[in-house]
């Protein structure tokens, strides 16, 4: 995976002659774990380490070379803590207390039951086992509804709130912002975040399989519409192989009403949007 945000070339659409070179000076980095995990010791103090996983690694340099905010779900009661003091001290906004981390934290706290439902009901329940082929459908209407529960009062929840505080920090100032978002967790998001900032640019990278659409038909079908149109608000979605991104431009092609899709360039253009898809071995 490579994007570089602060100076990103866009495919011409249509109506464009000659590509555009997109300038920004702040990167908004949204993902459902956050850079840092904030946690109570025993003796009631706050703690801090560094968060799990690569994608912390990888972007720990993009605060020496520009303005970076990340966005993130309070995942442990010491998130909540140290959120509700940034909300009280400085707008929401903490800064990274990690040596060699230059970066603002804002994290988002959803009641704890949303959040299970978002992460553990849906995000590694259904959407990890079914990209990975591992998915096994069924007619049995309680685990539908229990599905059902899961996506609209966890997973939209939480991409909502996400959007919002997205939202909110590209209002925050009036510099040029690109926004990053990670993952299976915030498929929603992208469509979300356009609704109020229309002309943000938005880019996303999913670090798991895009399966074919044959896999999305287990899903019920508003479910995976609703990830399909979220995901075309993005300008950039970037995939891990060529096959991933060929079975999402099959999938656009297959679902999204009216959608025109190119595979040669590897674009689709949608109510008015386009977006280019991607693959970064």
């Amino acid at each position: 995976m490579q994007f570089t945000p602060t100076q990103m070339k866009i495919q011409p659409t249509p109506t464009q002659a000659q590509p555009q070179q997109i300038h920004a000076s702040r990167l908004i980095i949204a993902s459902n774990r956050g850079p840092v995990e904030y946690n109570l010791s025993q003796d009631k103090t706050l703690k801090h380490r560094r968060g799990a996983g690569g994608m912390v690694t990888a972007l720990i340099d993009a605060g020496n070379r520009m303005e970076v905010t990340w966005v993130a779900t309070a995942m442990t009661e010491g998130d909540r803590i140290a959120l509700k003091e940034a909300q009280q001290n400085n707008g929401g906004l903490l800064s990274s207390p990690l040596r060699g981390q230059k970066m603002q934290l804002r994290y988002v706290a959803i009641s704890k039951s949303a959040y299970r439902k978002h992460y553990e009901g849906f995000s590694n329940q259904v959407l990890w086992f079914l990209q990975h082929y591992l998915y096994n459908p069924t007619d049995d209407s309680a685990l539908t509804r229990k599905i059902q529960d899961a996506w609209t009062n966890g997973y939209c929840v939480a991409n909502q709130a996400i959007a919002d505080a997205v939202n909110a920090e590209i209002e925050r100032e009036d510099s040029s912002a690109v926004v990053m978002l990670h993952d299976y967790h915030l498929y929603l998001a992208p469509e979300m975040i356009r609704k109020s900032n229309p002309s943000v640019i938005i880019q996303q990278f999913i670090h798991i399989p895009w399966p074919d659409i044959r896999c999305w038909h287990f899903l019920p079908s508003n479910i995976t519409h609703a990830i399909y149109s979220g995901l075309v608000g993005n300008d950039i979605i970037g995939f891990q192989t060529e096959r991933d991104a060929r079975n999402f431009l099959e999938g656009a092609r297959t679902l999204l009403d009216g959608a025109v899709v190119d595979f040669e360039e590897g674009a689709i253009w949608w109510q008015g949007h386009r977006t280019q898809v991607r693959a970064y071995p």
